[in-house]
């Protein structure tokens, strides 16, 4: 709004300035004529000039345009040097360095500079006498320190208006690298909460399966043979004191799952510790050729084979259970087949979906087939 005054307050202080100098001219006839109409011209100008103040090649027209009208002016005054003409050059030079990009400033403020200097030169050329020599002078000097001032005061505007736009892009960046974060924390805890949850079902359900078979088998053992009963009495202690401790692990789980299980051994312990506790006869086979794979693939058929464990023998009842991996170029294929009961339709509870996510989380797929007991089999990128 103040800039917007300050326009109008320009263009006010032209016709002001035009109409003394048009008084000081005392121009009759044709003369009259032609400085009111030049004088005209120059008011419409500026007009426009508000009109399309945000379209800066149209105002360096426009500008250049009023440059020229005023030498017109001059070349027809009566005057050697009209001073009152002579002020409106500066207006021209405020105006430009307020309505243009430093660069394009400098170019009108250059030419209205060299034309301003007409009237004096050819003054100079007829009488170069020490006083008119002064008065170029003095208004080269007045011009040149207007010119240097308005520009070096243009370029730090430009510059600090650069600055806050670039401050206000990185403000707006670390916004949205803030709500990112924030985003990826809430992913991030979801996810943890998922594997929380995962691991406690495959665990916890696992390790409660092996510890029911064994308190049955105590169960029946009593009435037979007491000395055996309590053998299996302090297995079952021993196989709820390491739920409980697999557990606690769990619940604080920060600890690095991919250091627990690092090769195949910790997935053949697994099967020996589980056949142990319930009796299941379990054959394991891998085929190809072996090679080391990364962390996240060995928890995966870690747990894939776990969860599928303790399905085939709490919902299939099975006694005997065939796992195979095998190595290929690209995959690792498993299956893991029981001879329990099966089931007619496949319904995904809380294990075997978290087997899918696993499996899915690592570019595989996996399937179920309930023809002969009940098998699991997918593969998984080698990674």
């Amino acid at each position: 709004m103040i800039r917007k005054i300050g326009y109008y307050l320009i263009d006010l202080l032209a016709v002001i300035i035009f109409y003394f100098a048009f008084i000081y001219e005392g121009a009759k006839d044709n003369r009259y004529i032609l400085l009111l109409t030049l004088f005209v011209a120059y008011v419409i100008l500026s007009i426009a000039k508000n009109i399309f103040k945000e379209h800066s090649k149209i105002i360096l027209v426009i500008l250049c345009l009023k440059i020229m009208l005023l030498l017109f002016i001059e070349i027809n005054s009566k005057f050697a040097i009209n001073y009152f003409i002579h002020a409106v050059y500066l207006l021209i030079i405020i105006e430009s360095t307020s309505l243009l990009s430093f660069k394009s400033s400098l170019i009108i403020n250059s030419l209205a500079f060299i034309v301003s200097l007409y009237k004096f030169l050819n003054l100079i050329s007829f009488n170069n006498s020490i006083s008119n020599i002064s008065q170029m002078f003095l208004f080269v000097l007045i011009n040149s320190l207007v010119i240097i001032i308005l520009g070096f005061a243009k370029y730090h505007q430009e510059e600090k208006s650069k600055i806050d736009n670039i401050y206000k892009e990185l403000l707006n960046a670390h916004y949205k690298l803030k709500d990112y974060a924030q985003q990826i924390k809430e992913l991030t805890t979801t996810q943890e909460r998922n594997r929380i949850a995962r691991d406690l079902h495959d665990t916890l359900g696992h390790n409660m399966t092996g510890l029911i078979m064994q308190l049955e088998m105590t169960s029946s053992m009593m009435d037979k043979d007491m000395d055996e009963a309590k053998i299996l009495m302090e297995e079952s202690k021993i196989t709820a004191r390491e739920s409980l401790k697999k557990v606690r692990e769990i619940v604080e789980t920060f600890k690095d799952e991919s250091r627990m299980y690092t090769d195949i051994g910790a997935i053949k312990e697994l099967i020996d510790e589980f056949s142990s506790k319930t009796g299941v006869k379990i054959s394991f086979e891998i085929k190809g050729e072996k090679i080391a794979l990364s962390p996240d693939v060995y928890i995966t058929l870690y747990r894939v084979i776990q969860e599928s464990m303790t399905n085939a023998v709490r919902h299939g009842k099975a006694d005997e259970i065939k796992i195979v991996i095998k190595y290929e170029k690209d995959v690792i294929r498993f299956s893991i087949v029981d001879n329990g009961v099966g089931c007619d339709d496949v319904c995904e509870g809380y294990g075997l979906k978290g087997m899918r996510e696993r499996v899915g989380l690592l570019g595989g797929f996996i399937e179920y087939s309930n023809e002969c007991g009940f098998e699991v089999m997918g593969e998984i990128n080698r990674g």
